[in-house]
């Protein structure tokens, strides 16, 4: 895992964190599912960035962190 680097992906998170609700609608569908982990990413063809993460499983994921899509499959 790393941290964004491009300005725009940058953006999105920055407009996600100021977005009450989307911590609510998170918790709902963790809920819904019972999974304890629950995120808003932007995904491109090379890597995911989380923009949004609801993690009460401990996973350790970030708003911001990125992934290479390789290593999500």
């Amino acid at each position: 895992m790393h941290s964004i680097s491009e300005p725009s992906v940058a953006r999105d998170v920055e407009t996600f964190s100021r977005i009450h609700a989307v911590e609510t609608i998170l918790r709902v569908l963790q809920r819904v599912t019972g999974l304890r982990i629950a995120l808003v990413a932007r995904v491109t063809s090379d890597s995911w960035t989380a923009c949004a993460v609801v993690d009460d499983a401990g996973f350790g994921l970030n708003p911001g962190n990125q992934l290479e899509l390789q290593a999500t499959y």
